[in-house]
């Protein structure tokens, strides 16, 4: 069969979802084909291959362009199996009631879609694959059925990641600008145990209870080899391993000691991954370096106590926080930090505190600050369906559940929560960009809180944001070599692309 994987945009990172289902699709027989709702024409791509099925992934905040596309395939054809998974449909395989879908991949579907595939091309019966939604499965059991129903529905997660196909890279490469982009994109692991409310992982993990251990991952062999035909095929400078958290300690486990000695080897490339400041430890930083390692993301997240252990529940503290930067100085690893801003707090612990919203943010300001991070982001909280921080400020009044498909697809917008007024928005976007300046120039800290993010200027800003982040981010946190044209190319999109994340724009293709 032909098989469409249609995406909203591409950026830099690359879609690894994609690229697994298409090699997954792939190792069974089947052609897959790849248009971008943000640079093709979907309509005459449909016209010119004739696909047999069209498949979406979907993260809360893009559902809404995915059902557009659903219209433009069905009007193209009715004949055409539209299939939706990702994210979103996770937590709200209710998707499956719009007329112009088919088919939704709910959880982990490693072995569904292959599966569908299957009964696809045979004609068989569809209803009772684990992890997919049908229309006759979903009005004759499951749409009024508890969590617990909707759970039977699931199968167990994927404990060996080394059954899995090599990425198909290819399909993205031969289409997008990703194949002279230097930097590649991997996930070493999978899951998270964390139990930050913004996040979906605690529902995810909540979803799957019983059915596997929450973290898996590759193992060592298993993941050089793939990054390192990786590298044999395409022109890459850089890995980005962009795992929820690289590396979790078990008792009597060598994995990172064995990665410490076999990657250098194998791969022998820079890389940056993702941990947290509570669990990096001088012993594994140590490994982490005799493996290559140049840059890594710890999320601060917020600069107030209370916010950070009780509303988002991010459990760390200060001194934590202090120390793990503190180890990045030491053995010189560039450190990019994250932050949210717009976290609300109920007023009668801000009366507590003798605080007002725009001084929490503040707050996260000076942390960063104050932790030495070479590069830092900030971004507003945002109530995406199913995490407890929706459930949070639902509870308060802050956001309706009416909503939640009016939320932009990037955290850096405008907040949608009602307990702020339009200028403490104003305030919160202006510091979303200008915190990125302060941390790179802490002497700008004063005149910003001040003044700055008091003023109508947030195009202005935009630009210094956009200044001192690209800079920062090409030339310090993943460092790579370009030719003037190719610099100048990623120029022009990444300033489109960063525009786009943090204005909501008219356009939804």
């Amino acid at each position: 069969m032909k098989i469409l994987f249609v995406p909203r945009i591409i950026e830099y990172i690359d879609p690894m979802n994609i690229e697994l289902m298409s090699a997954l699709a792939r190792r069974i027989g089947h052609t897959t084909y790849l248009s971008v709702l943000a640079q093709d024409d979907l309509e005459a791509d449909l016209k010119r291959i004739h696909p047999d099925v069209v498949a979406f992934s979907s993260m809360t905040g893009e559902q809404r362009y995915f059902s557009q596309a659903a219209e433009t395939v069905k009007k193209c054809s009715q004949n055409i199996f539209t299939v939706i998974g990702g994210p979103h449909c996770a937590f709200f395989p209710e998707v499956i009631e719009n007329p112009c879908i088919n088919f939704v991949g709910s959880g982990e579907c490693d072995e569904a879609w292959p599966n569908l595939l299957r009964a696809l091309e045979t004609g068989r019966d569809t209803n009772n694959i684990k992890n997919i939604f049908t229309k006759e499965n979903w009005y004759g059991r499951f749409r009024d059925a508890d969590f617990d129903g909707r759970r039977e529905h699931l199968a167990g997660r994927t404990t060996c990641l080394d059954n899995l196909p090599f990425f198909d890279r290819e399909l993205i490469y031969r289409r997008t600008y990703l194949a002279d982009f230097p930097m590649r994109s991997f996930m070493s692991s999978r899951g998270c145990p964390f139990g930050c409310t913004y996040c979906f992982e605690p529902k995810f993990n909540k979803l799957y209870a019983g059915k596997g251990p929450i973290f898996n991952r590759y193992s060592v062999g298993r993941l050089c080899a793939e990054l390192k035909e990786l590298k044999e095929r395409w022109p890459t400078q850089f890995i980005k391993f962009y795992d929820d958290v690289f590396f979790i300690r078990k008792t009597a486990d060598s994995w990172l000691e064995e990665f410490a000695e076999v990657y250098p080897r194998e791969v022998g490339l820079p890389f940056f991954c993702l941990t947290r400041c509570n669990l990096l430890t001088e012993e594994v930083l140590k490994l982490l370096v005799k493996a290559g390692l140049h840059s890594l993301t710890m999320s601060i997240e917020a600069g107030n106590d209370y916010v950070r252990n009780h509303v988002i529940k991010r459990r760390m503290t200060k001194e934590e926080i202090m120390h793990a930067f503190g180890l990045c100085k030491k053995y010189g690893i560039i450190t990019f930090a994250n932050s949210i801003l717009a976290i609300p707090v109920r007023p009668e612990i801000m009366a507590q505190q003798g605080k007002k919203p725009i001084d929490y943010d503040i707050e996260s300001l000076d942390m960063n600050i104050g932790a030495g991070a070479d590069f830092s982001e900030f971004g507003t909280i945002y109530p995406y369906p199913g995490c407890e921080l929706a459930e949070y400020v639902v509870k308060n009044g802050w956001f309706s559940p009416k909503d939640f498909n009016k939320l932009h697809t990037s955290y850096q917008a405008e907040s949608p929560l009602n307990c702020f007024t339009p200028r403490e928005k104003m305030m919160q976007g202006n510091l979303v960009l200008l915190g990125t300046l302060c941390v790179a120039f802490p002497w700008l800290r004063n005149v910003t809180v001040k003044y700055l993010i008091k003023l109508p200027l947030t195009k202005l800003y935009f630009i210094l944001y956009y200044l001192i982040k690209g800079y920062l981010t090409v030339f310090k946190v993943y460092p790579m070599k370009f030719t003037l044209m190719n610099l100048t190319k990623n120029i022009v999109r990444s300033v489109k692309l960063d525009w786009k994340k943090h204005s909501p724009g008219k356009r939804l293709y």
